[in-house]
């Protein structure tokens, strides 16, 4: 103990003196002490271990305490519009890159997982410390780091049977996700119902220090439970501390955590640097360097793309971006948890580690010179991108202005609707994603039970199977697209005829060819192209023929639920 917070409060003050972050200090001390330290003991490894895992737990309730849920309730909806929009593109983008540059498909959706956060802790120090945006935007930019935390929680759930490091079978994998949210629900709403009411009491009746006892107590009993159904004791002690933040005693509760949360913290950025390797850092300082490149395009982009679609002001936007370009303490705990599973390698653990201090490193220089970069980019870019960008956002602030002659019921649906899109968007990408992971899988076990059929045949069936069940949410889709659009065109009339508007005939006439075609016959379509982008081992005629028994197997429950119905009728 003596070593561990001596050399890490040394290495956080030259640190914090460089104006950078202490949990640079903290990793900087690990890496000292596990490569540079001749008396470690063997029982400093457990020792170690033990205290890492206790921090991780009391950062993990303290980050959950932080969501406050009336205010997110009240003023969350940017930040949960900016997750929602960014986070599914870092992981795509990462799982995506990951698979193109030779790693394994649960490699890849790791490291998708690992890229997908800011860090709130880091973000939050720097912004605040140079005061170059308003109060309100640094608030929007930290609520929306503890949204993201709340769905890396939800990926790390998702992802928590892939660290088994067995094989993955789906059987298993959606038993897992299955008790993991039940778990969830089962936790956060019996812990509502009991946990704020007991906590309350507690404060009014006795003293603090049992009310601190009591609270971490209840931490560390649902990290356990969550061990026990299988998820990392993160994911259990962040949702006590959502819990907790709704008892009126919360304030007195972070108070006395807050001390220990900073020490047992620093003890697990020290474990994460106890297992890094200078030289291995070094031999892989060109992929650290491409995953940095990588972290950094993707936040700022996606950030700034939703920034964009929030009618942000472009400055705004491209300097938020530029803030969040941290990336955030599940890097660690993700990357950590892999390694432990034996998931990755040390290559790609030290890797992610290097780019994740690299960034670090590099927002304070990154953010206090966003204005000055966006100058750059604005007087430097290319003429064609430039005017591009202008007249996308001429098109935005168009259409805004428009949706505001609409009512308040007519603007809410349109969001709405538009949201549901969205969601069915992301929901036929996690279909396909399943699909191509586990349809070796599926036919294998066609195959299995069904002797008499040809491997290809089995393999057919499997694909007609795809191309029904992503015809729902495809159908959903049309339905919510069509509203969306019959609102865009009377938006523009309505404009016209108050004289605000530009009403492009071409445009309107395209939306209305849109609106009037069938919504099963653009969901074969799109399903059927859908079939032929997604890569899989069948040819041009396996696909038709998969289609054609999809279509003929929608049509029979089409007929069958119309037959149904008539005859209760």
């Amino acid at each position: 103990m003596t070593l561990l917070l001596l050399v890490a409060g040394i290495c956080s003050v030259v640190f914090k003196k460089l104006k950078m972050p202490p949990i640079i200090g903290y990793l900087v001390a690990g890496v000292i002490l596990a490569n540079y330290w001749i008396g470690e003991s063997e029982d400093t490894e457990t020792i170690v271990s033990i205290l890492s895992s206790m921090g991780l737990v009391l950062l993990m309730f303290c980050i959950g305490m932080e969501l406050n849920l009336k205010k997110l309730r009240k003023s969350g909806a940017f930040a949960i519009m900016v997750a929602m929009i960014q986070l599914p593109l870092m992981i795509i983008g990462g799982y995506l890159l990951g698979l193109m540059m030779g790693w394994s498909a649960v490699q890849a959706i790791l490291f998708g997982a690992i890229i997908s956060g800011s860090s709130t802790a880091v973000v939050t120090a720097v912004l605040r410390d140079q005061g170059k945006l308003s109060k309100d935007a640094i608030e929007t930019i930290i609520l929306i780091t503890v949204v993201e935390d709340v769905a890396q929680v939800m990926v790390l759930s998702m992802t928590s049977p892939l660290l088994t490091g067995n094989a993955m079978e789906l059987n298993s994998i959606i038993w897992m996700l299955l008790i993991i949210l039940i778990f969830m629900v089962v936790a956060v709403s019996v812990g509502l119902l009991f946990v704020p009411r007991a906590l309350d009491w507690l404060s009014s009746k006795m003293p603090d220090e049992i009310l601190l006892i009591t609270s971490l107590g209840m931490c560390f009993a649902m990290a356990l439970m969550s061990v026990w159904v299988g998820m990392s004791m993160a994911i259990g002690a962040f949702l006590m501390g959502v819990v907790v933040s709704q008892a009126n005693s919360r304030s007195t509760i972070e108070h006395d955590v807050t001390p220990m949360k900073d020490i047992f913290m620093a003890m697990f950025f020290i474990s994460v640097g106890l297992e890094i390797s200078p030289r291995a850092m070094l031999d892989n300082i060109v992929l650290i360097l491409v995953i940095f490149a990588i972290y950094a395009t993707l936040k700022a982009g996606s950030v700034f793309l939703a920034y964009f679609i929030g009618n942000k002001p472009m400055r705004v936007g491209f300097m938020s971006s530029m803030g969040l370009v941290a990336m955030g303490e599940f890097a660690f705990i993700i990357a950590k948890a892999g390694l432990d599973a034996g998931v990755v390698t040390e290559s790609f653990y030290a890797s992610v580690i290097g780019a994740a201090l690299i960034s670090m490193v590099a927002l304070p220089l990154i953010s206090n010179n966003s204005s000055k970069i966006c100058d750059f980019v604005y007087d430097h870019a290319p003429k064609p991108a430039l005017n591009t960008v202008k007249a996308a956002e001429h098109i935005r602030d168009s259409h805004y202005a428009k949706m505001s002659l609409s009512s308040k019921t007519t603007a809410a649906k349109f969001k709405q609707r538009a949201t549901l899109a969205y969601l069915d968007i992301l929901l036929i990408f996690v279909m396909e994603a399943v699909f191509y992971l586990f349809i070796s899988d599926m036919t294998d076990f066609i195959h299995t039970n069904l002797n008499a059929l040809p491997y290809r045949i089995c393999y057919t069936i499997v694909m007609s199977v795809n191309f029904v069940a992503i015809a729902i949410p495809l159908y959903n889709l049309m339905k919510n697209l069509k509203f969306v659009e019959k609102v865009i065109i009377d938006s523009e009339r309505r404009a016209e005829a108050k004289g605000e508007g530009d009403l492009q005939r071409r445009s309107i006439k395209f939306h209305k060819m849109f609106v009037r075609i069938n919504n099963w016959v653009l969901v074969f379509i799109i399903d059927f192209v859908i079939l032929i982008v997604v890569p899989n081992g069948i040819g041009l005629m396996d696909h038709i023929l998969a289609m054609v028994a999809g279509i003929v197997i929608i049509l029979f429950i089409y007929l069958h639920r119309r037959r149904t119905s008539s005859v209760n009728q």
